[in-house]
């Protein structure tokens, strides 16, 4: 995913340095978000072969957060902007712990010895998009790619750990970019982004496999922005 990124940018920014001379507009900006995300977790417990599933667990959950992003875009013309947003910092979901309560040892995490936690990051978070101005004043729609690394962090009694995943999904938006001076402006987005499911297990015969189903996100986005 980080080769993706790095490519990505290389060659927008070449592109972007041959805009100068061809009357196209790149443009950096920084961007504070909200995200509110939402989910539905499956936990399937296999037989001692692995072959059939014994119990499943299935709950529904949500969680909002705050974060910064980066993005680079090129006016092609007055009308279609092309960018690639990027989010630096992992978004953590809140940590799901069962045995709850149970006493023992306690460890780094704060658990006990004999509880079980999850928790995941969702690392790199980039989108790539299309932005087209409407005839509505500064408003404008944005069409996108979104691309993130599921990072699965816990602490097993077992010592077991679960693999890591990718998700992948569209994002659909609506704008308001307001130019203050000198080709600064300040923009006001939200944005609503459908992704791929994921899946991991502990890797034992008879294991424990996770799968994360249905996820949804809405972000709220403010943007300074500085045209070239």
């Amino acid at each position: 995913m980080k080769r993706l990124i790095i490519a990505i940018t290389s060659v927008f920014m070449l592109f972007a340095n041959s805009a100068m001379s061809m009357d196209l507009r790149p443009a950096v900006g920084i961007s504070g978000n909200m995200g509110v995300y939402a989910a539905t977790g499956i936990e399937n417990n296999f037989n001692n072969t692995g072959t059939t599933i014994d119990e499943t667990t299935k709950e529904y959950g949500a969680f909002a957060t705050e974060y910064g992003s980066i993005f680079l875009e090129l006016g092609l013309n007055d009308t279609i902007s092309i960018g690639v947003d990027y989010v630096p910092a992992a978004i953590e979901t809140p940590k799901n712990i069962s045995n709850d309560g149970v006493t023992g040892a306690t460890k780094p995490d704060g658990s006990t010895a004999n509880q079980n936690s999850v928790k995941a990051e969702f690392e790199d978070l980039t989108t790539i998009y299309a932005k087209v101005n409407i005839p509505l004043g500064g408003t404008y729609l944005k069409v996108g790619y979104t691309q993130a690394d599921v990072v699965s962090i816990e602490s097993m009694s077992s010592g077991n750990t679960y693999g890591n995943d990718t998700t992948s999904g569209y994002t659909l938006g609506l704008g308001y970019d307001h130019e203050v001076v000198g080709g600064l402006s300040v923009r006001a987005e939200v944005t609503g982004s459908d992704f791929s499911d994921v899946s991991a297990n502990n890797g034992q015969t008879n294991k424990t496999e996770i799968k994360v189903k249905d996820m949804i996100g809405v972000r709220g986005t403010i943007s300074l922005v500085k045209s070239f």
